[in-house]
Protein backbone atom coordinates (compact mmCIF):
# COMPACT_ATOMS: atom_id res chain seq x y z
CA UNK A 1 0.00 0.00 0.00
CA UNK A 2 3.04 2.51 0.60
CA UNK A 3 1.14 4.67 2.76
CA UNK A 4 -1.67 5.29 0.17
CA UNK A 5 -5.16 4.73 1.76
CA UNK A 6 -7.63 4.13 -0.64
CA UNK A 7 -10.56 4.74 1.57
CA UNK A 8 -13.98 3.93 0.26
CA UNK A 9 -17.00 5.23 2.36
CA UNK A 10 -18.98 2.40 3.36
CA UNK A 11 -22.26 3.80 5.99
CA UNK A 12 -22.75 6.63 8.72
CA UNK A 13 -24.24 4.81 12.03
CA UNK A 14 -26.94 5.94 14.29
CA UNK A 15 -27.74 5.26 18.03
CA UNK A 16 -31.15 5.48 18.41
CA UNK A 17 -33.66 5.14 21.69
CA UNK A 18 -36.48 3.74 19.09
CA UNK A 19 -35.76 1.83 16.03
CA UNK A 20 -38.92 2.15 14.62
CA UNK A 21 -39.44 5.34 14.93
CA UNK A 22 -35.87 6.80 13.16
CA UNK A 23 -36.59 4.25 10.79
CA UNK A 24 -39.83 4.89 9.54
CA UNK A 25 -38.76 8.67 9.73
CA UNK A 26 -35.53 8.10 7.23
CA UNK A 27 -38.11 5.68 4.65
CA UNK A 28 -41.52 7.98 5.23
CA UNK A 29 -40.29 11.17 5.96
CA UNK A 30 -36.72 11.40 3.77
CA UNK A 31 -37.70 8.85 0.94
CA UNK A 32 -34.40 6.09 2.27
CA UNK A 33 -34.91 2.67 0.83
CA UNK A 34 -35.02 0.05 3.62
CA UNK A 35 -32.22 -1.96 3.01
CA UNK A 36 -33.24 -4.67 5.74
CA UNK A 37 -33.58 -5.41 9.56
CA UNK A 38 -31.79 -8.05 11.57
CA UNK A 39 -29.25 -8.17 15.04
CA UNK A 40 -25.84 -6.24 16.03
CA UNK A 41 -24.65 -8.62 18.84
CA UNK A 42 -28.08 -9.02 20.54
CA UNK A 43 -29.81 -5.51 19.45
CA UNK A 44 -32.07 -5.06 17.08
CA UNK A 45 -30.87 -3.23 13.82
CA UNK A 46 -31.93 -1.71 10.54
CA UNK A 47 -30.45 -0.87 7.12
CA UNK A 48 -31.50 2.19 5.15
CA UNK A 49 -30.13 3.55 1.91
CA UNK A 50 -30.30 7.52 1.56
CA UNK A 51 -28.73 8.62 -1.67
CA UNK A 52 -26.80 6.01 -2.11
CA UNK A 53 -25.16 5.91 1.46
CA UNK A 54 -26.43 3.08 4.17
CA UNK A 55 -27.26 4.57 6.97
CA UNK A 56 -27.18 1.31 9.70
CA UNK A 57 -29.30 1.96 13.13
CA UNK A 58 -29.52 -0.06 16.58
CA UNK A 59 -30.48 1.00 19.97
CA UNK A 60 -28.32 0.54 22.95
CA UNK A 61 -26.96 -2.89 24.44
CA UNK A 62 -28.01 -3.78 27.59
CA UNK A 63 -24.08 -2.88 28.74
CA UNK A 64 -24.32 0.29 27.03
CA UNK A 65 -25.64 3.91 28.56
CA UNK A 66 -26.26 5.72 25.56
CA UNK A 67 -27.76 9.82 25.93
CA UNK A 68 -29.41 12.16 23.92
CA UNK A 69 -27.54 15.04 23.47
CA UNK A 70 -28.63 18.61 22.83
CA UNK A 71 -26.96 20.41 19.07
CA UNK A 72 -24.16 21.94 18.68
CA UNK A 73 -21.92 19.88 20.61
CA UNK A 74 -18.39 18.21 19.68
CA UNK A 75 -18.04 15.67 17.49
CA UNK A 76 -20.30 14.62 14.81
CA UNK A 77 -23.50 17.27 14.25
CA UNK A 78 -25.19 16.48 11.04
CA UNK A 79 -25.45 14.37 7.94
CA UNK A 80 -26.19 16.79 4.90
CA UNK A 81 -27.71 16.22 1.86
CA UNK A 82 -27.77 17.67 -1.94
CA UNK A 83 -30.68 18.99 -3.60
CA UNK A 84 -31.19 20.69 -6.79
CA UNK A 85 -34.10 23.24 -5.04
CA UNK A 86 -33.74 23.32 -1.46
CA UNK A 87 -37.59 25.17 -1.11
CA UNK A 88 -39.04 22.52 -3.00
CA UNK A 89 -36.96 19.69 -1.00
CA UNK A 90 -38.45 21.59 2.43
CA UNK A 91 -42.01 21.87 1.35
CA UNK A 92 -42.27 18.33 0.52
CA UNK A 93 -40.55 17.07 4.03
CA UNK A 94 -43.00 19.64 5.85
CA UNK A 95 -45.72 18.07 3.58
CA UNK A 96 -44.47 14.62 5.05
CA UNK A 97 -44.50 16.27 8.40
CA UNK A 98 -40.50 16.09 8.92
CA UNK A 99 -39.26 18.65 11.61
CA UNK A 100 -38.25 22.08 9.96
CA UNK A 101 -35.57 23.62 12.64
CA UNK A 102 -34.12 26.19 9.91
CA UNK A 103 -36.28 27.60 6.91
CA UNK A 104 -34.03 27.87 3.54
CA UNK A 105 -31.52 31.26 3.94
CA UNK A 106 -28.68 32.19 1.54
CA UNK A 107 -25.19 31.39 2.71
CA UNK A 108 -23.47 33.42 0.37
CA UNK A 109 -24.07 33.67 -3.22
CA UNK A 110 -23.54 30.28 -3.77
CA UNK A 111 -25.16 28.35 -1.26
CA UNK A 112 -28.74 27.58 -0.18
CA UNK A 113 -29.10 25.39 2.94
CA UNK A 114 -31.50 24.02 4.91
CA UNK A 115 -31.81 22.04 8.48
CA UNK A 116 -34.60 19.34 9.05
CA UNK A 117 -34.20 17.24 11.95
CA UNK A 118 -35.96 13.71 13.07
CA UNK A 119 -35.66 10.93 16.66
CA UNK A 120 -33.29 11.71 19.32
CA UNK A 121 -32.10 15.11 17.87
CA UNK A 122 -30.63 14.13 14.53
CA UNK A 123 -30.70 16.52 12.11
CA UNK A 124 -30.03 16.51 8.30
CA UNK A 125 -29.23 19.79 6.47
CA UNK A 126 -30.40 20.17 2.74
CA UNK A 127 -27.60 22.29 0.58
CA UNK A 128 -28.75 23.55 -2.69
CA UNK A 129 -25.45 24.56 -4.56
CA UNK A 130 -26.66 27.23 -6.69
CA UNK A 131 -25.23 27.66 -10.26
CA UNK A 132 -24.24 23.83 -10.34
CA UNK A 133 -21.28 24.44 -8.33
CA UNK A 134 -20.65 21.10 -6.47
Amino acid sequence: MNGELNFQFDHVHVFCTDLSATERWFVEGLGAELVGRGDSLGTPSARVRLAGVDIAMRTARPSEQLQVVPSPRYGEDHIGMRVPDVDAAIEELRRRGVTIDMEPKDIGADLRIAFVSGPDNLRVEIVQHKGGQA
